[in-house]
């Protein structure tokens, strides 16, 4: 059986990874001429990680507590889950080397242009034959195009900044009207921190100003789209997605490296029934639609709102959040017509801890 897997980002990788242990020989095609890392955070949980046949801890920078959330007077709440910042292109360098001597083969400089029902036709002309194709190829995936299955993408920037960050302990979130087009991050890494926000570069100097961080500092500036419509259809006959080109990310944080770690390993398990590959995504958490409603509906509250929430959570540092109870949330009387909401963000907060990061 020949898998061709269209991506050497981290769903094709981690993909190949998961096939090779089953003793299939994918073979991957990756239009740029090196396999390297697009805009991204770069964190991932550690429990995740340790769930990828590969030895990925010479590629972490920094090993965190878990997640900072930031609200707008200052409140603070914190979700105790050990997680990792990677050098994400060193790593999937070392992935793609390991695919390598295991049998399977990465091809750079092959770019998809034309697909039929069991072959590929590559930017050179050539032609390639498969039994089964992946679409690993990112939030533009050409294979998801062919499928006619379009996301909804959202633009992200960011900046790599020179950074003392030795007393940070933790990822930072910062939730703040002021920042409406989605909540900063900071990912902190060694002598350098990734710093961005859903939206332009204009919202997130905005915040590097209000978080007294030196523009100065940039040593990188990205940007990129992120898949924000949460997991729909992902297989086509002998065809399926994975990773961006599913719209597996987290649509609460964005997060995408833990659902492809999970759902590499439900595609390697079901390689030869692809339909029960989709089955079982679908039913999982993962692809729960209550991840959908929790951004826009924390974007809605007013900042009141948002540091009563932070208040709420405040003493909660090493433990789950008490589920938002009528008597719980009485004292912040603004929140209780937001009961419902608050629940659903609760919910999806809950998933998001397990398949967010």
């Amino acid at each position: 059986m020949k898998v061709v897997i269209v991506g050497a980002g981290p769903a094709g990788l981690i993909t190949a990874l998961n096939l090779v242990q089953r003793g299939i020989s994918p073979l991957v095609l990756e239009k740029g001429s090196e396999v390297k890392s697009t805009a991204c955070s770069e964190g991932c949980s550690l429990q995740s990680l340790s769930q990828i046949p590969f030895r990925s801890e010479p590629y972490i920078s920094r090993v965190l507590k878990g997640a900072k959330l930031v609200f707008p007077d200052g409140s603070v709440s914190f979700v105790a889950k050990e997680c990792a910042v990677l050098d994400r292109t060193d790593w999937l360098m070392g992935m793609a080397e390991e695919i390598s001597l295991k049998a399977g083969e990465i091809r750079l400089n092959s770019e998809v242009v034309d697909i039929d029902e069991h072959s590929l036709r590559l930017k050179n002309g050539e032609y390639i034959d498969y039994h089964i194709l992946i679409g690993a190829d990112g939030p533009d995936s050409r294979i998801a195009t062919h499928l006619g299955i379009k996301h909804k993408l959202i633009v992200a920037s960011q900046y790599q900044l020179a950074l003392d960050t030795s007393s940070m302990d933790y990822i930072e979130f910062y939730f703040d009207k002021k920042f409406a087009s989605g909540y900063p991050w900071i990912f902190p890494k060694v002598g350098v921190a990734n710093v961005g926000i859903e939206g332009d570069f204009a919202i997130l100097d905005s915040f590097l100003k209000y978080r007294g961080l030196n523009k100065e500092t940039v040593v990188k500036k990205d940007s990129g789209l992120i898949p924000g419509s949460g997991i729909g259809k992902l297989v086509q006959k002998n065809i399926a997605l994975i990773g961006d080109a599913a719209s597996m990310p987290n649509p609460t944080s964005l997060g995408g490296l833990t659902p492809i770690i999970c759902a590499s390993q439900i595609l390697a398990r079901h390689i030869n029934n692809l339909a029960a590959y989709e089955v079982e995504i679908n039913n999982h958490p993962m692809a729960n639609p209550i991840l959908l409603k929790p951004r826009q509906t924390i974007m809605s509250f007013s900042n009141q709102d948002l540091a009563n929430i932070g208040k709420f959570l405040a003493g909660f540092r090493h433990g789950r959040a008490p589920y938002p109870q009528l008597m719980k949330i009485a004292k912040y009387p603004s929140l209780l017509l937001k009961l419902n909401k608050l629940r659903t963000i609760y919910q999806a907060g809950m998933i998001t801890e397990e398949y967010g990061w």
